[in-house]
């Protein structure tokens, strides 16, 4: 009976301890918005591949964020990893990514990486919706762009129309 109780007691604490962890990375990323965190990049996909990729600084180390994306003819967007302190505008940072079809062999899938300049502007003062967003296109060509909104104004037009259900292409440097 003690015994059962003890694990009882071991199972509560593991359970405790998720939360806790959980309650962490949480409260970090939402108290670590103000202090240059980034959520979660929004990425375009305008390449008829499958990408998957990862940030780092320009020296190699992990920045802890980056994401997938489905190919264009099947929505171009997709799912993402929280939370991270990245470059801002003007800065570079690392981007290792994957790519491949429906019809690849797994066991060859390409592998690229390129060191990229953040384009874009500083956050906006006051209350503002501020993206990262990382656009895929043909021949291994990206960028980066940092893009920040008043709450109350306007949606930028530097937002792609993909992340709004447009099945609209866009090219390098638009």
């Amino acid at each position: 009976m003690a015994q059962g109780r003890g694990k009882q007691k071991m199972g509560g604490l593991k359970k405790a301890m998720a939360a806790l962890a959980l309650l962490v990375v949480i409260g970090g990323c939402a108290i670590g918005t103000q202090r240059g965190y980034m959520m979660a990049p929004d990425t375009a996909n305008y390449t008829d591949k499958y990408v998957d990729y990862s940030f780092y600084d320009t020296t190699g180390k992990p920045l802890g964020l980056g994401g997938e994306a489905k190919p264009f003819n099947k929505g171009g967007t997709g799912g993402v990893e929280c939370c991270a302190v990245l470059p801002g505008p003007g800065e570079s940072l690392r981007i290792t990514w994957n790519e491949e079809t429906d019809d690849d062999d797994p066991a060859r899938k390409r592998t690229y990486t390129k060191d990229v300049v953040v384009t874009g502007s500083q956050p906006i003062s006051g209350t503002s919706h501020n993206y990262l967003i990382v656009r895929f296109f043909p021949t291994q060509q990206l960028e980066v762009e940092f893009i920040s909104e008043p709450v109350s104004g306007p949606r930028s037009p530097r937002r792609d129309r993909i992340f709004f259900g447009e099945h609209v292409m866009r090219h390098m440097g638009e």
